[in-house]
Parts: C-alpha cells; structure tokens; sequence
C-alpha cells in the first residue's frame, strides 16, 4: 500500500511544484504585472511599518514597557492569549528611532513577552513581540502625526489592555 501512495506522490510531484498561488494566477490573469521578490530582498524590506493618523502609544514621553505571559494553552499570535504580568515606564528617558539614516526623538510603547511554559514573568525568556513608537519634535517634545510599529500579534493599535 506504501509503495502505490509512493507512486501516485512522485506522479503527481512534478505538478505540484509548478503550481502557482491561486492569487497570483488571477492577477496575472487580470493583467497586473507582478514581482517576485528573493529572500533577500524580502528581509531587505522587512521592518517596522511607518503609520500615519493613527492612535499614539499610551505614553507621549519616555518609553512603557508592558511585561506579558503567554497562556498555558494560548496562540501566540493572538493578543487575548496573553495577560498582564507587570509595567514599567520611564518618563525622562530619551529614545531614539532611526529610519534611512534619519534619528528622530520617539515615544512608546513595548511588548516583552515571557513565552516559557513556567508560571513567573521572566525577563531572560522575554521577547519583544511589539512596539509602538511616536515621532517627537526633537526642541519641543511635541508629538508628530506620525509613528513605527512593529508586531508578530494580533493586538488592535488602540488597545493597550484587555
């Protein structure tokens, strides 16, 4: 019986590999050009996302950090998987972000997350899992209209608690 799965699996491999992303094929098909991007190009491009008109984190100075534990049983995409162990936050401190080779003064929030099976937060198993930074006018501290954001998780821009 393993050797007929075998054979049908290498008969039908050849047509697997040449299979195109149902997606891809209706672009093309509507006559957009596409591109494919190499790996390296994609971790070239990878990074935080610049937002614009969006909420600000939940501090305008310094920088909060949120320290968060995975659920026993919980996805670690899902943002209500998690709970909230403990914050900390730093009013006077200055943070900067760079982005092309530009500093700006930032703002923000942070994510650690405590993935590990244990039932204590623990800063050697955390991860940073999202962030949240807002541009500052570097003289007056005023915020921007403009901030980064960076996350491997669900959690909506505008909630920082459950």
């Amino acid at each position: 019986m393993k050797f007929i799965y075998t054979i049908i699996a290498l008969y039908l491999l050849p047509s697997w590999v040449f299979a195109q992303s149902p997606i891809l094929a209706s672009l093309q098909a509507q006559g957009i050009q596409i591109t494919k991007l190499s790996n390296p190009d994609l971790s070239r491009i990878k990074g935080a996302a610049r937002i614009t008109d969006q909420p600000m984190p939940s501090v305008t100075s310094g920088i909060k950090i949120y320290n968060v534990k995975l659920d026993r049983f919980g996805n670690e995409h899902d943002y209500r998987a998690y709970r909230i162990v403990g914050n900390e936050w730093d009013p006077h401190g200055s943070y900067e972000y760079f982005e092309n080779g530009i500093k700006y003064k930032t703002a923000g929030d942070r994510w650690l997350a405590d993935k590990s099976n244990g039932t204590d937060w623990n800063i050697n198993n955390a991860t940073e899992i999202d962030h949240h930074y807002q541009a500052l006018n570097e003289k007056t501290g005023a915020p921007f209209n403009y901030g980064w954001r960076e996350t491997s998780w669900s959690r909506p821009i505008s909630t920082f608690s459950w």
